[in-house]
């Protein structure tokens, strides 16, 4: 477990100038929007604690403090060197592993997570850690890229997603990271299978969208009281 996640540190270290453009241009402009639906679902309130786990430079954690300016907002990251100077205001920064998260039990309201758990050791470790520190009745929505099952788009997916992008961002970046984020989806489970686990560690799945043909998908899960 260790060793993956210092070398997704890296990963991310390496890319953490250019990520954010990047990432941009390779999701054709719809990494944005799948945050608004991501923030939809957590149903914040005021006075909530919010959790954003993986949060990179930010652009969930900057969405969820300007829709909920009296939220505690939790920004946690494996690496200081993702967050953003422009985010410093009304947010308290966690340097952490999402699998053994610096955050006390039963603390958090709402928690969330956009393009993280591809990159875990262990999924499992990250629902454990989630239902620890969510309150009962708390609510956490996940983001990610999963490799598509309709045989003739894997193939179209495959090409752009395992060859060309890889060749823009290393290119970009001048590193094999983008090569890596190729990897993580072609050995990421399927969205059924994140409900699945979901379900297995103290949740009532209350939403799982599968988008863009399969290649996207939010989860909603409840921690049960």
């Amino acid at each position: 477990m260790v060793e993956k996640e210092v070398h997704v540190r890296g990963v991310f270290e390496a890319i953490q100038d250019k990520y954010d453009l990047l990432d941009s241009i390779i999701s054709f402009g719809m990494d944005q929007p799948w945050r608004k639906k991501v923030l939809m679902l957590m149903g914040l309130q005021p006075g909530m604690t919010v959790l954003d786990s993986g949060a990179g430079t930010g652009k969930l954690t900057k969405m969820i403090r300007n829709s909920c300016g009296n939220c505690k907002v939790i920004s946690l990251d494996i690496t200081e060197k993702m967050f953003r100077p422009s985010l410093l205001s009304g947010v308290e920064f966690v340097v952490g592993s999402a699998e053994d998260m610096p955050i006390e039990s039963s603390s958090v309201d709402r928690a969330a997570s956009c393009f993280l758990t591809r990159n875990l050791s262990s999924v499992d470790s990250y629902l454990d850690q989630l239902n620890r520190v969510l309150k009962p009745g708390g609510i956490f929505v996940n983001l990610d890229i999963y490799p598509p099952e309709n045989p003739v788009f894997s193939r179209l997916f495959g090409f752009y997603f395992y060859r060309i992008v890889p060749r823009i961002g290393d290119r970009a970046t001048n590193s094999d990271s983008y090569s890596y984020l190729a990897d993580s989806v072609r050995n990421f489970i399927s969205p059924e299978q994140m409900g699945a686990k979901i379900r297995n560690h103290g949740f009532e799945l209350v939403e799982q969208k599968v988008m863009a043909l399969g290649t996207v998908a939010i989860h909603a899960g409840k921690k049960v009281q």
